[in-house]
């Protein structure tokens, strides 16, 4: 081999050396710049992920924040219907995140009995119930109180549940507690679902909600104000289902963490040290993260793209060709001058290789900014719906309580319309017939009978003005302004006794101390009153002995009336409480039937109940509760 073939050879290695080297490194930058923009793109996604995912969280807790004013304006016990029409309204089957949200009332040891035949008369079986440590559901003991779960929905797939102490649970009694205490939403630690067959883990978010009105500036305060909760039971796998589909197209794993919980409790994925991504969730009182990691596939692509073994190996290839063609050309022609042509040729191949390179480069962040552009509208999309959402919610809460208030009005024209139809009409009745025979009589000359018909006449005008009367005060019945004062009840009762009893034939007996206590005066003092000459007023016998009892309750008195009457059938004690009843026929009893009407309507009023134990023949007694604090 000649000296111009050695030279032309080393040439060529040169050639070739400095074309592979400058294919390394551009091949560097590359793959460099395209690990970038790859990483950013795949932030970008996993940044649309969380502001989805808290997007499903917000929206669960307006449905709850909905259902928690819906019972906080409401004074009176709603029932499973007007719970399922509210329900109906807001179609929760449509939002796939919410596994059910249910109505968890307050309940009172001593007043189990009376809420479970309550709930039975709507739900057959329903009986309080507690969780045993084998995760079985059994009968509950004897506790202090209850929170079980009264109303819920769907029900079909939570029938389970119904019944169900949440008091009974530590983790769920905790989370009462602290959301009783503050007044605020609060979610529960992960807990396995009563209703689920499988190891699915799920939690709950609790809403306190309060008597309306009441005082709740501190904790005593809200104790006491604490009518029961609303809550929203989710299940993890259920919420995280939208986003792992987005998460499995991309080739991403999500792993879910509660922060609150004692070194990062895992809700959702397998806790992982290599996480790329990171995300803090806002949930009621507790604290969540979204951490999100790429897969091997990906993480592969991303640290080695098939673009740059493409790039290697044409830039290897060129450059041996090139250097063999050098080599060939300098031994065979032109030697010296292809040289200077070969190596202009390969750095114009470099240059259009540049230039490719910085042409995708400029393509992809082009990309990448658009990409960012629509993440900042989607987040101004995002607040714009949730405030439309409360406004939403609002409007349909005002429309709920005023549609509750025309019920409650065409229920009252309908009454009144009843009395006009028939009550009204039946002494105007009599009046006229009894006018027609005193007519006949006067033409016949009969007029023995006419001083018997025209008291029997003057007997139907006092009832219909007795009836009016008392129509009259049954309207304006708790509208009226009432004076706030200190009364002794003990006082009160023997004052009231001695007001509406006969001089003789009938004893008064107090049990115990009645109450001294704050309250309105002419309300309560209404219904003792009528509560006593009802007694009197349809007692069978000249002479009979009346009892006067009270006990504490908690929140209220629960004052008691005893006679020794004849008593009132079963079959009639609900009756006795509608406007115009009576059991004993108008021309044996005056009166018109509205006293017991009267005294439920105030009663109900101030948050009480009345009911009647009774048998015939043995006497009744009348039983009504009465708050121990208002604001006056």
């Amino acid at each position: 081999m000649n000296s111009i073939s050695i030279k032309s050879l080393i040439l060529a290695i040169i050639i070739s050396g400095v074309g592979i080297v400058s294919t390394y490194s551009v091949s560097l930058q590359v793959g460099n710049q395209l690990k970038t923009e790859s990483y950013l793109k795949i932030e970008n996604i996993s940044e649309q992920i969380s502001i989805r995912f808290q997007d499903a969280i917000d929206k669960s807790v307006n449905d709850l924040q909905g259902l928690q004013a819906f019972y906080s304006a409401n004074e009176e016990h709603l029932s499973q219907d007007e719970f399922n029409q509210y329900m109906g309204v807001l179609d929760i089957k449509s939002r796939g995140y919410i596994q059910a949200l249910s109505w968890v009332p307050l309940i009172p040891g001593d007043q189990r009995k009376s809420f479970e035949a309550l709930l039975q008369t709507q739900e057959p079986n329903f009986e309080i119930k507690e969780n045993t440590k084998k995760s079985k559901l059994v009968t509950s003991g004897i506790k202090p109180y209850y929170t079980p779960v009264s109303y819920v929905s769907p029900y079909d797939f939570n029938r389970e549940v119904l019944g169900f102490d949440l008091n009974s649970s530590d983790t769920r009694r905790q989370s009462l507690e602290s959301a009783r205490n503050t007044g605020k939403m609060v979610t529960t630690s992960k807990i396995k679902l009563v209703q689920e067959l499988s190891d699915s883990a799920g939690f709950l978010i609790i809403a306190p909600v309060y008597k309306k009105g009441a005082p709740i500036g501190n904790i005593e305060q809200r104790i006491d104000a604490l009518l029961g909760y609303t809550t929203g039971v989710f299940r993890i796998d259920t919420l995280m289902e939208k986003a792992k589909a987005r998460a499995d197209t991309e080739g991403l794993k999500l792993t879910l963490l509660d922060v609150n919980a004692d070194n990062g409790s895992v809700l959702y994925g397998k806790k992982n040290d290599n996480q790329f991504f990171s995300f803090d969730l806002t949930i009621p009182d507790r604290k969540w993260q979204l951490n999100i990691a790429l897969n091997e596939n990906l993480l592969a692509q991303i640290e080695s793209p098939s673009v740059i073994k493409w790039i290697l190996a044409s830039g290897t290839v060129i450059s041996l060709l090139l250097a063999f063609a050098v080599y060939a050309l300098q031994v065979a022609v032109i030697r010296a001058k292809n040289i200077t042509v070969l190596s202009d040729e390969l750095k114009n191949q470099n240059h259009r290789l540049e230039k490719t390179v910085m042409k995708r480069t400029q393509s992809l962040a082009d990309k990448n900014t658009e990409l960012k552009a629509h993440v900042v509208e989607l987040k101004t999309q995002r607040v714009l719906l949730s405030r439309l959402m409360k406004e939403a919610e609002s409007a349909k809460v005002l429309a709920e309580k005023r549609s509750i208030d025309l019920a409650r009005s065409n229920k009252d024209l309908d009454d009144f319309a009843y009395v006009a139809s028939h009550d009204l009409k039946a002494p105007l009745r009599g009046i006229d017939q009894l006018a027609t025979w005193v007519v006949e009589d006067i033409e016949e000359g009969n007029l023995e009978e006419i001083p018997d018909h025209l008291k029997m006449m003057r007997n139907r005008i006092g009832r219909l003005e007795t009836l009016l009367s008392d129509l009259l005060t049954y309207s304006r019945a708790n509208h009226q302004k009432v004076s706030f004062s200190v009364i002794n009840s003990h006082m009160l009762v023997n004052d009231l006794f001695m007001l509406v009893a006969p001089l003789n034939g009938f004893t008064l007996t107090i049990n115990d101390q009645l109450p001294t206590f704050s309250t309105f005066k002419a309300p309560f003092e209404q219904v003792i009153r009528n509560l006593l000459s009802n007694a009197i007023k349809h007692h069978h016998k000249e002479e009979g002995g009346i009892e006067v009892g009270c006990i504490d309750t908690g929140l209220f008195y629960e004052f008691s009336i005893k006679d020794d009457g004849p008593g009132i059938s079963l079959q009639y004690q609900e009756d006795i409480f509608k406007m115009f009843k009576t059991l004993r026929p108008r021309d044996e009893a005056e009166g018109s039937g509205m006293g017991l009407a009267l005294i439920k309507k105030i009663v109900e009023h101030y948050s009480g109940e009345v009911r009647i134990e009774s048998s015939e023949g043995q006497g009744c007694t009348f039983y009504f509760t009465w708050p121990k604090e208002i604001t006056e």
